[in-house]
């Protein structure tokens, strides 16, 4: 199955959707806002299923290198490796969080092309963790609504040292 999450780009409140949750502790807090915008750059993947593994396999650059990354479909792994930070920890608090919540097997992700520039403040980290989210519901037909795949990609993202806000998993409601 092919899957693809766009980027998105903030033009106005970059920290109002992380910096809201003071108002939790301080209801004197005004509330923030966020302008968002999508762009038609993002991350191509194909993706099927694995019985016990969470395989990546990333093309990079211009050489069309690759790297691969593997790990067992273990909550206790999978939520050390998304503690760690990285790449890699958004896809596997993604994971971490699918699997302690639904009845799931791993998933083999061939991300054959990305057009989003990594770091370039396009919310690449929320667009692999939507994918990720957005690949487990449709491999294992889970039935989620988009606004379940945004849940899972923001605790996803909230399992990993980055601390994001909702805001970066908007860009799903965009494709």
């Amino acid at each position: 199955m092919k899957i693809f999450v766009p980027g998105r780009l903030c033009l106005f409140g970059e920290h109002s959707d992380w910096a809201g949750e003071y108002r939790y502790f301080n209801s004197k807090l005004a509330k923030g806002f966020t302008l968002i915008v999508g762009t038609n750059q993002g991350i191509y993947a194909k993706v099927n299923p694995h019985p016990d593994q969470l395989l990546l396999q990333v093309h990079c650059g211009e050489r069309n290198s690759r790297q691969f990354y593997r790990l067992p479909m273990n909550a206790n792994v999978l939520l050390k490796e998304a503690r760690r930070g990285g790449f890699f920890s958004y896809i596997a608090g993604v994971a971490y969080q699918c699997m302690t919540s639904y009845a799931v097997g791993g998933l083999d992700i061939n991300n054959y092309l990305t057009t989003l520039p990594i770091k370039k403040g396009l919310s690449s980290s929320a667009a692999i963790s939507v994918l990720v989210a957005r690949a487990f519901n449709q491999i294992y037909n889970l039935n989620l609504t988009v606004r379940a795949e945004m849940e899972l990609a923001y605790l996803g993202e909230r399992t990993t040292p980055s601390r994001c806000g909702r805001m970066d998993q908007a860009l799903s409601l965009i494709h």
